[in-house]
């Protein structure tokens, strides 16, 4: 059983594992600076620049969608997801499929 939800501050330590397991896959895993700690700053500060979701299975986080918006001056308002990851033991479960879903039907009703 997997539970997608909103994503937490608590949540980063995991997320940047597993941000740092797609660098890995990439074979870039040296370009990752980022942190937790501006990871809390950039998702949960005073103005944040990105939301993300997660899907858990046993209280592990097993996957992550991470999106952020943007304006057009002809469209408007505009969302856009910047990765879903998902760990290796769970590829071609369908958990990325649902993280694509709530997603979307998340980030355009705001």
């Amino acid at each position: 059983m997997v539970n997608i939800r909103e994503g937490r501050k608590e949540d980063l330590p995991q997320v940047l594992e597993l941000v740092k397991e797609l660098a890995a896959y990439e074979k870039a895993l040296h370009q990752v600076d980022n942190t937790v700690a501006q990871m809390e700053q950039d998702g949960f500060g005073p103005k944040p620049v990105f939301g993300f979701f997660v899907a858990e299975k046993e209280d592990l986080i097993v996957g992550i969608s991470l999106y952020y918006y943007r304006y057009s001056t002809w469209k408007g308002k505009r969302v856009y997801l910047e990765d879903i990851v998902v760990i290796e033991a769970e590829s071609g479960t369908g958990i990325g499929n649902k993280l694509f879903e709530i997603t979307m039907l998340f980030t355009l009703d705001a």
